[in-house]
Formats: C-alpha cells, sequence, structure tokens
C-alpha cells in the first residue's frame, strides 16, 4: 500500500472521520477493482470500506474480485452479500446508521477517483456545519483512464504475474460506436448539471440542486436524521431515482450540497440501451420530489411576501433581496423553509417550470398539427443549448461540448416527450395507490409544530 498516506480524523490532517460505502450491483465486476484501486491512491485512508452487493439471486463475483484485492493490498474490505435485493435507498440507510464516522462517502463502482486529493477536499467543506454534502467535478471515464489505472501499483499487485483482459474491450465497429456516442451522451449531461445548473445554484444559494458525480460524500449525522424523518410515512421509498428526494429533503431544512471544483472522479458510461430506463427515473424522480417537497418549491412566493413585508417597515427606503451570504446564514429548519423559503427552492421550480412547460408546449403542437412550430421550437432549444452550454466551458473544451451538446439532442427531446407521460404517471400512482398520505402528514406535523 502506498505510504505516507494520512488516517482521516487523525490529529495530523484535521478531517473528520469518514467510511466508505461502495453499492455493487450486478455486472460491476469489470469496475470494482479499478474503483478500490483509486481509492487506495488517495492521500487519506477511511476508518471502515464496506462493499454491499445488493443484486439477491442476480449477484456475481464482484465481492470476491473486491475481498482478493484487499488481501493483496493489505486493505480491509467488509463485504456483505444479501439473498434479496433490498434496494439503494435502504443500503444507504444502514450504512449510514452502523458508521461511527462523521462523514460516508457513498462510491459508485464504476467511479475512478481522479485526484489524489479528492475526498480530502471534499472533508475540507464539512467544516462549515450548513454543508450536508459534497461532490467533485465528474468526468468521463475513458479507456485510456483504465489503462492507466491497470498500470499503478496495486493494480498490479493484485494481478501479480497473470495477465489482465479487459471484460470492457470493445466487440466490434457497432459497439465501438455505441460506447463512443453513450459517452458523449453522459459529458452532455454533466456539462449540463456542472455548467449550467450547478452555477444558478451556486449563486443563488451557495451550492448545488442535485449531488452526482459517482462520489458523494455525505454528513453522517444529517443523512440520519434524514431517514429518520422520511422513514415513518415513506419507509424506503424514496421515489423513482432517491438523489431527487435526499436534496430536496436537505434544501429543506436548509442544508447545502456543494461541489468541489478542485476535485474529479471519472463516472463510467452506462450502455446506450440504458439511456431511456435512465431518463425516465431522473424525470420521475424529479417530479415525485417536488411533490413530495412542495413547500420548498413554494419559497419564490414566500420569498416575495419577505420581501414586501421589508419594503412595507422601511417605508419610502424600499426593500431589498436577500444577498447569498445572508441565505448561507439563514437558520436550519423545515419551519423557516414553510414560512420563509428558500432561495434554493427557486431554481428548483424554474427547472421544473421549464421542463414541464417545454414538454407540455411540444405535446399540445404535434396534437394540433402544428409540425413548422415544433420544428421551430425544437431549433431554438437546440441552438440555445449548444450556444449557451460552450460559452460556460473553458476554451479548449468548446468545441467539445458543443458536439456533445448536438450529440444529445434525441436524449434532451426523449425527456421533453416524456413529460405529460410521467405526469400522468405520477399522477395516477398518487391517487391509486392513494399515495397523499405523506404530504397530509407532513401537515398535520407542521400544523402541532406551530
Amino acid at each position: 500500500m502506498a505510504t505516507g498516506r494520512l488516517q482521516a480524523g487523525a490529529g495530523t490532517s484535521g478531517r473528520p472521520a469518514f467510511d466508505v460505502v461502495v453499492p455493487v450491483r450486478p455486472g460491476d465486476h469489470a469496475f470494482v477493482v479499478h474503483c478500490l484501486t483509486s481509492l487506495l491512491l488517495q492521500s487519506l485512508t477511511p476508518g471502515k470500506v464496506v462493499l454491499v452487493d445488493d443484486g439477491g439471486a442476480e449477484a456475481d463475483h464482484s465481492l470476491q474480485l473486491a475481498a482478493e484485492f484487499g488481501r493483496a493490498n493489505g486493505l480491509q474490505v467488509e463485504c456483505i452479500s444479501r439473498r434479496w435485493t433490498i434496494g439503494h435507498v435502504a443500503t444507504l440507510k444502514r450504512q449510514a446508521r452502523d458508521s461511527s464516522a462523521q462523514v460516508l462517502l457513498v462510491l459508485q463502482p464504476g467511479t475512478v477517483l481522479n485526484t489524489p486529493d479528492y475526498i480530502d477536499a471534499c472533508l475540507a467543506t464539512f467544516a462549515d456545519p450548513g454543508v450536508a454534502c459534497a461532490a467533485g467535478r465528474a468526468a468521463v471515464l475513458q479507456p485510456g483512464h483504465r489503462s492507466r489505472v491497470e498500470q499503478s501499483e496495486p493494480f498490479r499487485r493484485w494481478i501479480g504475474d497473470d495477465p489482465y483482459l479487459d471484460p470492457l474491450a470493445p466487440r466490434g465497429a457497432a459497439d465501438r460506436l455505441a460506447r463512443w456516442l453513450s459517452a458523449a451522451w453522459l459529458a452532455h449531461v454533466q456539462d449540463l448539471g456542472a455548467g449550467l445548473c450547478d452555477r444558478i445554484g451556486e449563486r443563488t444559494c451557495g451550492g448545488i440542486m442535485l449531488a452526482t458525480g459517482g462520489a458523494v460524500a455525505y454528513r453522517c449525522r444529517y443523512l440520519r436524521d434524514l431517514f429518520d424523518r422520511v422513514e415513518p410515512v415513506r419507509g424506503d421509498d424514496l421515489g423513482a431515482w432517491p438523489g431527487h428526494a435526499i436534496a430536496h429533503a436537505f434544501a429543506t431544512e436548509g442544508y447545502r450540497m456543494v461541489r468541489v471544483g478542485e476535485a474529479e472522479a471519472l463516472v463510467q458510461p452506462p450502455p446506450l440501451a440504458r439511456w431511456p430506463s435512465l431518463a425516465w427515473s431522473w424525470l420521475l424522480g424529479l417530479l415525485q420530489a417536488g411533490h413530495w417537497f412542495d413547500p420548498l418549491l413554494r419559497s419564490p412566493f414566500r420569498r416575495l411576501a419577505r420581501y414586501r413585508r421589508r419594503k412595507h417597515a422601511q417605508g419610502s427606503g424600499g426593500g431589498r433581496y436577500t444577498t447569498r451570504d445572508e441565505v448561507i446564514e439563514e437558520p436550519f429548519g423545515e419551519r423557516v423553509t414553510r414560512l420563509e423559503g428558500r432561495p434554493v427552492g427557486g431554481a428548483l421550480l424554474l427547472r421544473a417550470v421549464v421542463l414541464a412547460g417545454l414538454g407540455l408546449l411540444a405535446w399540445v403542437l404535434g396534437l394540433s398539427g402544428r409540425w413548422a412550430a415544433l420544428g421551430g421550437l425544437a431549433l431554438v432549444e437546440v441552438a440555445a443549448v449548444a450556444l449557451v452550454l460552450p460559452a460556460l466551458a473553458g476554451r479548449r473544451e468548446r468545441g467539445a461540448t458543443a458536439v456533445h451538446a448536438l450529440l444529445a439532442t434525441p436524449l434532451r427531446w426523449g425527456v421533453v416527450v416524456a413529460v405529460p407521460l410521467a405526469l400522468a404517471r405520477m399522477v395516477a400512482g398518487l391517487w391509486l395507490g392513494r399515495a397523499f398520505r405523506w404530504r397530509r402528514l407532513e401537515r398535520r406535523r407542521s400544523a402541532r409544530g406551530r
């Protein structure tokens, strides 16, 4: 194992103690060793590394490879294999409650930490008590990155003198083209999230709207509190995309999620055939989280009323909106969100309104037979994305960003077209499953709190 590394939480590092959990699913055997190799090359070592195989009957030999890698490198790896699948949310909840560390790093097996101080940079943000989770920048994991990991000392120590055959080696021109397109789509999604949405969130509230990137560090105490509040009502169901519900829950309490610009994680692109199901889950999860945490999305109206009260109190001097520094210093608690609102709620509402409005408008134009107007709308959207995102990127990345935006046009418009379908699916689920129960309980609890 590499020498000179520091134990997190020790007096020499001054960082909070942290554990690492790697949720493993069927098919992750091709990534897990690369992921653990990058973890060993970090400047800080975790107190505990836990791999949880939640594949049930479809489990592969990912845990066996991880255990062999740990023995070869002196890394203590705790492997948990479940006979029945309980889901990602239940796994995260159990590990957050079992961990005695201050921070829990959720590391996806298809992620490689590209900067040796990724964990250290994320832990540094937790000096601010308002930070609930932190994640670095995300980039696409290319075959060349995997090759560099395979040449590192921990990886070579694991394979010994045996040759390593990469299970992700392309199988013909069609497979190579599909992987290239999937990588371009993933790069565009990251540009759209980190380049645009994150900047809007950072300027309005000093945080981001959704923590993504394959390696997210959570403050354990806040995560346990979240599950303690949600579990009596929702159980282990946090919607189709649990990350949205977690982000909305943190924002409702007044906590922030931050993006660490100097840290970078490389993410393995999913198979091209999985993109439709991933996009559907992301969209449905966004709508579900907006419904469950609707007081957060009502924040712009609360903030407007607050501005009017200030203006009335100051008389002719006029009111003013809350500055970014004042937003960061606002008190925690759901009650503050219900009474005063949060600035991040405005950004979340804007994203939902633009997405839903574009989708509904496209359906209206299509059903009314106004194909020229629909084509014009599509051209305006493509031109706007292809111009805005490159302007936000660096000079060397502008050309690639524009190409990725054009290639990902079918993906974006697939999401746009699916908006009414996702709305219908959510409403049907709410009525048929009588899923309004959570909001009624939340309102009753809020009324008792007042």
